[in-house]
């Protein structure tokens, strides 16, 4: 029956005769259900029907376990599932029987990610960029391979030139730019380091504080012979990291301290005062600044720079550092009582700051006033701060100007163990206490450590 059907077909194909479909089919017979295949399995997975997707998966691989694209389908559905493990095993399978299809990767690439495989992601990333460079050659994988060959493989020009090609992808992709710096210094190539570090610095896919980090190194490993050659070229890179980050405090600071460190201080200072202006309510850029004031100006100075400040910090730990500033100021200049009343306010601020409690018990021993007070003062000090040199100084100086002499020296005994034979306030204090017990000896071997330590200067 079959072959009539067959011979009547091709007969009517070859006379154009119309052809009945009674006379190609044969009548119905009974219904026959299909066997399920990969696209009712792709249907599924769509769907969201996992679990029963893997159910027919295990019918169909019962038959054909080497159908590559089932255990793709399977690891698909394992991941959906976060079944990771499985997942992995049966992606892993895929790619092996099939090394050409880049869809196998790319999930097998999602199944390492999801479980923090970060190696086996990057590697298998590499290969990727190897088996399908057209697709997978990005910016991200050519720096990871600039990274395997020079790390691994040392091979400094072809890392070099994969790190090009990224740049060529990206033009100014931060990790490219770093990698290429780091082996053009390698390589002893400055004119090509220096100009991408300027490039580096100047990109804006890194974060200021990133490029200050790394700029710290970059000036931590000088010596004097390269600074010497290539001072111009820092100073441009430092310059063109405060344009590119003109209100960033770590980018202005990394500059203003390069400059006023390498004898230009007053561009150094311009980017400290840029901070300052640019971030009128930060305390740490007005502090520095008064505290270059302090390096280069004058008392006076100083003393306006604090009542500047005063006008715009009213939080209390602001205040009494200013007030405590101010007040060693005017006592410098000889306005001695205006000092010793900006103490008192500096205090209301915060009666335990231990700055303010010894500068001014130490300033109302030096005029021989109020010493009960400040005898009151400077204890609270030495509790508070046993080790300090400066306040067992004060304390011990007040006992003995309030003629208790044998207890000063347990205090300036404790000073000499912190460190007092460096401190030559510390060392004529001594000698005064010493001379004042009758401990000739001692006393005259602590005025010939003053002495000597006075020459010095």
């Amino acid at each position: 029956m079959l072959r009539r059907t067959i011979l009547a077909t091709f007969a009517a194909l070859a006379l154009s005769l119309p052809l009945r479909a009674q006379e190609i089919l044969e009548g119905p017979g009974p219904y026959v259900p299909m066997d399920p295949d990969i696209t009712d399995v792709s249907a599924m997975i769509g769907e969201g029907l996992l679990e029963e997707a893997l159910a027919e998966l295990d019918s169909l691989m019962a038959a054909d376990s080497l159908d590559d694209a089932l255990w793709y389908y399977r690891g698909m559905c394992l991941l959906d599932l976060q079944r990771f493990p499985e997942a992995t095993e049966c992606l892993e399978r895929a790619v092996a029987m099939d090394p050409e299809n880049s869809s196998y990767y790319e999930l097998l690439y999602s199944a390492y990610s999801f479980q923090g495989l970060e190696s086996q992601a990057d590697s298998l990333h590499l290969a990727m960029a190897k088996i399908f460079p057209r697709k997978y050659r990005t910016p991200y994988i050519l720096t990871k391979l600039a990274e395997q060959a020079w790390l691994e493989s040392r091979d400094d020009t072809l890392a070099l030139r994969y790190f090009e090609e990224a740049l060529a992808a990206e033009e100014g992709y931060p990790p490219a730019l770093y990698g290429k710096a780091e082996i053009c210094r390698g390589m002893g190539n400055y004119p090509a380091y220096f100009a991408t570090v300027e490039e580096l610095v100047r990109s804006g896919g890194l974060h200021a504080e990133t490029k200050t980090s790394y700029l710290d190194r970059v000036v931590d490993r000088l010596d004097g012979p390269t600074y010497r050659v290539w001072h111009n070229q820092l100073d441009a890179i430092m310059d063109a990291l405060a344009e590119t980050h003109p209100t960033d405090s770590c980018s202005l600071v990394c500059a203003g301290r390069w400059f006023y460190s390498t004898d230009q201080k007053e561009k150094g200072i311009a980017y400290f005062h840029q901070w300052r202006d640019t971030n009128p309510t930060n305390y740490n850029a007005t502090s520095l600044c008064i505290t270059i004031v302090m390096n280069e100006g004058t008392d006076k100075d100083v003393i306006a720079a604090c009542d500047e400040a005063l006008t715009r910090f009213k939080r209390p730990e602001h205040r009494v550092i200013l007030l405590c500033t101010k007040a060693d100021c005017l006592y410098k200049i000889g306005r001695k009582n205006k000092a010793f009343c900006t103490y008192e306010k500096a205090l209301k601020a915060d009666p335990d700051n231990m700055m303010v409690l010894n500068n001014y018990a130490y300033f109302l021993s030096l005029e021989k006033r109020n010493l009960a007070k400040a005898e009151k003062m400077s204890r609270r000090t030495v509790e508070a701060e046993p080790d300090n040199v400066n306040s067992l100084d004060t304390y011990g100086y007040i006992l003995y100007l309030l003629k208790r002499p044998a207890e000063a020296k347990v205090w300036f005994k404790r000073a000499i163990i912190y460190g007092g034979k460096e401190n030559e306030a510390v060392l004529y204090h001594y000698y005064l206490v010493l001379e004042a017990l009758g401990e000739k000896d001692l006393a005259l071997y602590y005025k010939s450590l003053y002495e000597a330590k006075t020459k010095k200067k």
